[in-house]
């Protein structure tokens, strides 16, 4: 015996099918099951209407053609069918093939007196639910058919949850597989940050030191050795070796940041100072207006070293947005005890495909980049009890905010 798969309209069907109190009945106590009974003969249809309706557990609508049954079907909503085999338009087993092909598979009982045997195979052949003789008394026919009928709709309710909480499982599996291949994923890049960052320390710092070294004898030089020097261009070449290696050493410390554990070292700072000073070590293009709005007398308890780089790394970003020109503005906020630090600018923002995926490692928008910019800001921010979010973007400007627990969130050590 075949029952019919789960209807994409049955509700409930986005739920996990663990059920309390009455839910945990397929067929609640003192439900009526709404039932279709289609039967051309008036006369046997209200016999049948009485008889099945006597219990007061089921309650009969009926339809005489095949194409009055699909009508009704399809705007109102019905537990089971129950349907005679001849009909003027269609037998019952075209109508329950008709039923399949609008997506109305809810549980079908062919009800008829068999002159041959076609209607037994039919019904065999198409996966009818059941198929009841009425040819019989009465008092019998519709106490079976009563009882099939509950049968019936049972039988499919349990199907639909057994289906259901299969599916519910197949997306369990599927979801923590996608988690541990993330995690898996991500503690490969965190291993191979660490291995890059340590290897790639020590020759950076050489080339620093190096290039320090070499500033300081060049700015020694004669002028007329510096007047040499500048007619080949060496001057703009060796500015272009500082911010190249100033570039590469982010790029060590983002990877290190990255894979490291994080330790705060807590001070309380007026956030609105904290930026204003930070600002005061960025060069900012002649182009680029700065607004700051930030809010008298708050207090913050922050890794000022670790909060550096999440606002120089936003702001850094919101200035290479505005290549064109633009404003910069920066917001600082207290309410109900979260400290909120907005950096605002008015360039193209962020594209629709790269927003859900901004905070990832090694994803990035630019041609030069690394991707762990915000991927590390994140990780120090949540360090400190925090969030990082992006706000808002589009075409006119995009928004991040970082959130900030006023109360410590880990040992203190108060400023002097």
């Amino acid at each position: 015996m075949a029952l019919s798969p789960l209807n994409s309209d049955s509700p409930r069907q986005d739920h996990l099918p663990y059920l309390t109190g009455q839910e945990q009945f397929v067929v609640g106590p003192g439900e009526v099951l709404q039932v279709l009974l289609v039967d051309p003969q008036p006369q046997l249809a209200r016999l049948s209407k009485v008889s099945l309706e006597r219990s007061g557990r089921i309650s009969i609508q009926i339809a005489a053609t095949g194409h009055e049954a699909l009508t009704l079907l399809k705007s109102g909503s019905f537990d089971a069918i129950v349907s005679d085999y001849d009909m003027p338009d269609m037998n019952g087993i075209d109508l329950h093939r008709a039923l399949q092909k609008n997506g109305i598979k809810i549980p079908f009982i062919l009800f008829t007196v068999p002159i041959d045997s076609k209607p037994i195979l039919d019904a065999i052949d198409e996966h009818a639910d059941f198929y009841l003789n009425r040819d019989a008394p009465p008092e019998k026919v519709y106490i079976d058919l009563s009882q099939k009928i509950w049968q019936a709709v049972e039988l499919y309710r349990t199907r639909n949850r057994l289906e259901l909480y299969s599916k519910h499982l197949e997306d369990l599996v599927e979801q923590r597989t996608r988690e541990l291949r993330e995690i898996q994923r991500f503690a490969v890049i965190g291993e191979l940050a660490t291995m890059i960052g340590h290897d790639m320390r020590n020759p950076l710092q050489v080339i620093t030191n190096m290039h320090y070294i070499l500033g300081r004898k060049v700015s020694s030089m004669p002028a007329e050795d510096s007047a040499i020097l500048k007619k080949h261009g060496i001057p703009e070449i060796f500015s272009r070796i500082g911010s190249e290696t100033q570039y590469l050493n982010k790029i060590v410390s983002d990877l290190q940041d990255y894979a490291r554990e994080v330790n705060l070292k807590l001070v309380s700072i007026d956030p609105g100072a904290f930026l204003t000073d930070l600002l005061g070590s960025i060069t900012l293009p002649e182009h680029v207006q700065v607004i700051t709005e930030f809010q008298s007398g708050i207090q913050v308890p922050v890794d000022p070293v670790l909060l550096r780089r999440v606002m120089e790394n936003l702001l850094i970003n919101a200035i290479q947005a505005m290549d064109q020109g633009g404003m910069l503005t920066l917001k600082t906020v207290k309410e109900h005890d979260i400290i909120t630090i907005s950096v605002s600018d008015t360039g193209t923002g962020i594209v629709q495909a790269a927003q859900a995926r901004i905070f990832e490692p090694l994803f990035t928008t630019k041609s030069k980049g690394t991707g762990f910019g915000l991927p590390v800001s994140k990780r120090l921010i949540e360090a400190h009890g925090g969030n990082i979010v992006l706000k808002e973007t589009s075409p006119a400007g995009t928004i991040f905010e970082v959130t900030l627990p006023a109360q410590p969130f880990g040992m203190i050590e108060e400023e002097k």
